[in-house]
């Protein structure tokens, strides 16, 4: 992809500043549960198999290559799974919805208050999660967090996360009309998934230790930066709008 400038207006006329993609589970959220159940449902009615994701370290994982994961763990050949694969992800969405209006899920600390901040500065936000996409909305809007994200990267587009990067900068190009630099875009996540995936595709890595990972077990992956959760919003704003940001940045 070729590289030109930021987007050079986003609300009220402003300059857009930076593109920031968000994981969702242990990053803005937790204790989905019922995304959990909706693995199940989906392995026992499409592939008869009575299995659940704690079978696997899925942390960090896709949801479909948690699907092939929890199945090649339970006997069932790759032929199968990849033949059931689109069913499997529609039951699964199917049964998630049933439950999700009971959730009791939370938004993590500080989340609120940094998306607020970052809309306010005319940050682009959008979303990289293994998540099949109508999984990731629904708790989205379950948890009134949805306004917030116009594009992204989900786990129904593609198994690989890096390619969820990708896929997610192209619609963030598409909505706005340019093509927006490298060194102005962030991943946050929770997992060394994200962070391999961030320097795979080439962008900035920003760790938080809000999931299953430790702030120094994360930062043996070395990320570009690492906090323990992402209520200090001041330190994080200035890591992504720095205030001296070099020569050139938003040149044409």
């Amino acid at each position: 992809m070729r590289e030109t400038t930021l987007p050079k207006k986003g609300r009220g006329g402003k300059k857009i500043k930076a593109l920031v993609l968000f994981d969702v589970d242990g990053t803005l959220t937790q204790d989905f549960y019922e995304h959990r159940q909706a693995f199940s449902d989906a392995f026992r009615e499409v592939y008869h198999v009575n299995a659940n994701v704690d079978c696997i370290n899925h942390h960090g994982m896709t949801d479909q290559e948690i699907i092939t994961g929890v199945l090649k763990k339970n006997g069932v050949s790759g032929e199968e799974i990849s033949a059931k694969m689109s069913q499997c992800m529609t039951v699964m969405v199917r049964s998630f919805k049933k439950m999700v209006d009971r959730s009791r899920a939370r938004v993590l600390p500080g989340v609120r208050k940094l998306l607020n901040k970052l809309e306010q500065k005319n940050v682009m936000m959008g979303l990289v999660t293994g998540n099949l996409e109508p999984i990731a909305q629904g708790k989205l809007r379950k948890l009134r967090l949805s306004e917030y994200f116009k594009i992204g990267g989900f786990g129904s587009d593609d198994a690989s996360r890096a390619n969820l990067i990708r896929i997610a900068r192209k619609r963030a190009a598409d909505l706005s009309g340019y093509e927006i630099t490298n060194s102005h875009i962030y991943v946050v996540g929770d997992t060394p998934q994200d962070i391999n995936a961030a320097k795979e595709a080439n962008i900035k890595a920003l760790a938080v230790a809000t999931g299953n990972y430790t702030r120094e077990e994360l930062q043996k992956f070395n990320p570009d930066y690492v906090f323990a959760d992402l209520v200090a919003t001041d330190k994080i704003l200035k890591v992504i709008l720095p205030t001296n940001p070099g020569p050139n940045k938003f040149s044409p």
